[in-house]
Formats: C-alpha cells, sequence, structure tokens
C-alpha cells in the first residue's frame, strides 16, 4: 500500500492552495490598513508556555497538545494556538519597550491531537491579530472591526457575531464561586473530566465537548443568565464595546451565553460563526488577555486580539457559494516546435527570469501541441513560440492567451517588451 498523509492533516495541492494564497493575501493586505505588521513564531515552543498561559485545565493541555521530549530532556510542544507565543516574542524581543501598542499579524499552522473530523484537523491554519499594550475598550472594537473586514473580503458575509464579557478577575472569583455552588448538587452527574476539575476551574464545564455537562452548566443558570457577574468598570468596558460597534454599523448579538475555553481571557470575548457549517460554525474568534503579559513576566498592559480558522473560513466561502477571485493569468510559456531550439529558447527564458518576469518551457522534448496545453493548462498569460520562421525573421510571435491576440516582437526588445506588457496586465 502506498504511503499515505497522517489522518487530520492535508496536502495543499497547487490548485488549491491558490485560494489559500488569495485568503492569506487579503487578510495581509486588511491587517496592513489596520497598522499590523506580520510576524512568524517558530512552530515549536516549550510546553510550559502553554501550560502557563493556556492553563493545565484546558482540553487543549490535558487531552489535545502534541508533546514530546528533546535529546536533552526539555518539553516541546507543537504550537495549539497563536497567541502565547506571539506575547513570549513580544516579551523576548523587547517590543513593549520599543513602541507603545505592539499591532501584530500573524498565520500559519497551529496542530492538536483531537479526534479528526469535519472542521477540525490536527494540522489546521490559522491567520489573527493582536494588539498589545492597550487596555482601550475602543481596541476591542477595532479587532473586531479587522475581524469581520478580513472575513467579508473573503466573501463571507453570512455571519453572525457573538459578544459577551467574562469580566476581570475579580469578577470571575466571584462568578466561579456561583456557578460552584449551583453545580455542587449536579456534580456526579459531570463527566470525569469537569469533575475532576470543578474545584480548580469550574467554567470548563461551560465549554465541555459532553453535551451532558454543558447542558447541566448552562441549564443551572436562573433565565439563561450569563454566569459571568461584572463589576461596574467591567460593564462600563463592554457597554463601550457595544457603543463603538454599533458606530461602526457591525450587528452583534450579546444575548448569547457561551465560553472561550483558554484560561487567559479577560472581559470581552467574541465569536463569529458562520451559515452552512453546522455543527462547527465558528470561523473566527478572540478577546482580550488583560494579564497574560504580566504572568509571562512582563509589564501590566491590556491586549486583545483575535484567530481565524482558514479551513474553516474557505468551508464557508464554498457553504456560501462564494470565492476570492483567482489570480489573473501571469508570466510567459516559451514553447519550440523543433528539439534543437531548446537552447536557444532556454537562453530566452533565463533572460526573462533574471528581468524579474515569471517564465517557463518544456525541457523533456514535449510535442508542439502538448506544449501549448501546458502553456493553457499552466495559467501562464502570454505565449511566445519559436520555430524556424522565428529564427529567420529574429523576431518571436506571441499569443496573449487571454484577449486572443497575436503578433511579432523583435529578438533584440523581447525580454523588456514582456516585461511592459506583464506590468500594465497587472
Amino acid at each position: 500500500m502506498a504511503l499515505q498523509s497522517l489522518r487530520g492533516t492535508a496536502d495543499l495541492l497547487p490548485d488549491e492552495l491558490t485560494r489559500w494564497s488569495a485568503l492569506e493575501q487579503t487578510a495581509r493586505r486588511l491587517a496592513g490598513l489596520y497598522g499590523y505588521r506580520e510576524l512568524r513564531t517558530p512552530l515549536i515552543e516549550d510546553a510550559a508556555l502553554f501550560l502557563r498561559s493556556v492553563g493545565e485545565t484546558t482540553d487543549i493541555v490535558q487531552k489535545e497538545m502534541f508533546r514530546f521530549q528533546d535529546r536533552g530532556g526539555q518539553e516541546i510542544a507543537l504550537r495549539p494556538e497563536g497567541t502565547a507565543p506571539v506575547v513570549r516574542a513580544y516579551l523576548q524581543h523587547h517590543l513593549d519597550k520599543i513602541q507603545g501598542v505592539a499591532k501584530l499579524f500573524y498565520a500559519g499552522p497551529m496542530f492538536r491531537a483531537e479526534r479528526p473530523q469535519a472542521g477540525r484537523f490536527r494540522q489546521f491554519h490559522q491567520y489573527g491579530a493582536e494588539a498589545i499594550g492597550s487596555a482601550s475598550p475602543w481596541m476591542d472594537v477595532e479587532i473586531i472591526t479587522l475581524c469581520l473586514d478580513v472575513l467579508r473580503a473573503c466573501g463571507v458575509t453570512r455571519t453572525t457575531l457573538w459578544l459577551m464579557s467574562m469580566g476581570c478577575r475579580k469578577d470571575q472569583e466571584r462568578s466561579a464561586a456561583q456557578l460552584r455552588e449551583r453545580l455542587a448538587p449536579l456534580r456526579a452527574k459531570l463527566c470525569r473530566e469537569c469533575q475532576a476539575r470543578f474545584d480548580k476551574n469550574v467554567f470548563r464545564t461551560l465549554d465541555c465537548k459532553n453535551p451532558r455537562c454543558h447542558e447541566l452548566a448552562w441549564g443551572a443558570m436562573p433565565n439563561g443568565q450569563s454566569p459571568f457577574v461584572l463589576c461596574e468598570e467591567c460593564r462600563a468596558h463592554v457597554d463601550t464595546v457595544r457603543l463603538g460597534l454599533r458606530g461602526a454599523g457591525i450587528a452583534f448579538d450579546d444575548t448569547r451565553t457561551f465560553a472561550r475555553g483558554l484560561d487567559y481571557y479577560t472581559r470581552t470575548v467574541f465569536e463569529v460563526r458562520a451559515e452552512g457549517l453546522g455543527a462547527q460554525d465558528a470561523v473566527a474568534a478572540g478577546g482580550r488577555y488583560d494579564h497574560l503579559v504580566e504572568e509571562f513576566g512582563g509589564p501590566s498592559v491590556g491586549a486583545v486580539g483575535f484567530a481565524a480558522g482558514v479551513e474553516r473560513v474557505l468551508m464557508a466561502q464554498q457553504a456560501a457559494g462564494t470565492a476570492l477571485p483567482a489570480p489573473g493569468r501571469g508570466g510567459v510559456y516559451l514553447a519550440v516546435t523543433r528539439a534543437p531550439l531548446v537552447a536557444e529558447g532556454f537562453h530566452f527564458v533565463d533572460a526573462l527570469r533574471k528581468a524579474g518576469v515569471p517564465a517557463a518551457m518544456d525541457l523533456d522534448g514535449k510535442s508542439f501541441k502538448a506544449q501549448l496545453r501546458e502553456a493553457d493548462k499552466s495559467g501562464y498569460r502570454f505565449l511566445a513560440i519559436l520555430g524556424e520562421d522565428e529564427v529567420t525573421q529574429r523576431a518571436m510571435t506571441v499569443k496573449d492567451l487571454e484577449q486572443g491576440s497575436q503578433d511579432l516582437v523583435s529578438f533584440d526588445t523581447f525580454v523588456a517588451t514582456m516585461a511592459g506588457r506583464l506590468k500594465a496586465a497587472a
């Protein structure tokens, strides 16, 4: 049996990767408009980074994180999410001393050892943005606006924004005590994991994947109210976020009660859910994490961010019947009518590449018809033909495969002419 990719992973073939590239380029472009600069962190990190940030009682750490020891005995983890590595890099490279608010964008693969299913993969991909150094509720509004702008630009418009506040740490302590008291009579009915983490982090019952736990936890709340009881300052914060979103013309649903599964969240949390994806309908989510930087040994500064799943966004595109426009044709394919002309053709292809023009030709002796099919299938804009007549005339036959036009271009001006035409077509 031929070797196969691991379950829960996928090869990105060239045609599919075109959609991925268009999505990532759109996200980068819009992040740049908002002043976010790209940062790339390693795929592997010290496992302690996620134990401290994500939380020891979370499913990510207890069940899903890929962990192993290197040859020196250090415990390593494949990154399961992007925020903690960004904060680590922010502190390691002293970005807090270089700029007031660090606005950072990232994209890349993440890893979780969970059971593969629709919308969930062992290796998945995210793009996201983090604003570190601001406690302003208006920064929450900016992050949410950026998140939705990218989704809209990618054709994902049938979405619902869920918004709520988990309160500050003191609010969470009070809320946890109340939830624990309400759930105490039902504790024996919870799953083993929820019973084990009941005293340490009862909020995990709110996002437990066991439907019974989820039903019990939310059912314990009177009249479906939020389990998070907010202080006056936190109420004012989320009220300003609501005001800002309304001012930006962004509809949201703040009647839903939900919980983000990572321990570092405080105050504003949100999820963006898309139509047509079934149970796994969240395409993006985020929130505020005002204590994480300080817990990593840095200054006491506010921070907020979001992440979106690339696979989920592409699924939402498909469900909505929309997609980013495919890139137009580009570059030059040079076809020769006879094998002895390959050497001269290669000279032209090499010159085009050195001039910054994407160029290709067949080097395996394919027939002329096969070369023409390859030029069209590979998406080249121009087909340059080199035959005996062209050698005699010292001019190349050039066909525009998008417009259907054809003309002769002198050998002496061929490279410059093709560079100019592609620039004009861009």
